[in-house]
């Protein structure tokens, strides 16, 4: 199980990766998982609560980065495969070294998706 992250292509994507707004994030959740779209919107009313009540932006920043990150690891069909992959190891196995490869690989793809929210 390697813990670095695989080199993809746009021509790999299902879709380009969206700018982190609202609304591209809310389009882009939808196509890739209707229950997540739902997650989506309960967390996005939330966020936008706690910027009303704190008169901060931060909220909104945060969540539109942790969307970005997720649209980010599941827009590569690949990649997305890999972490469902990865998230069962650690779930099933009771095997600690097994454990920390899968969770260092797990970081590898957050990274590597973290980096393309940035680009």
């Amino acid at each position: 199980m390697s813990a670095e992250p695989a080199q993809h292509g746009d021509h790999d994507a299902l879709f380009p990766m969206p700018p982190l707004t609202e609304g591209a994030l809310r389009v882009a959740v939808a196509t890739i998982d209707l229950a997540e779209a739902v997650r989506f919107e309960r967390e996005f009313h939330g966020a936008w609560q706690e910027a009303v009540q704190t008169d901060s932006t931060v909220p909104m920043h945060t969540f539109l980065h942790r969307w970005g990150v997720f649209v980010a690891l599941r827009r590569y069909p690949a990649r997305a495969a890999r972490l469902r992959q990865l998230e069962e190891a650690v779930a099933r196995s009771t095997d600690r070294a097994e454990v920390q490869r899968a969770s260092v690989a797990i970081g590898a793809l957050l990274a590597e998706a973290s980096r393309e929210v940035a680009a």
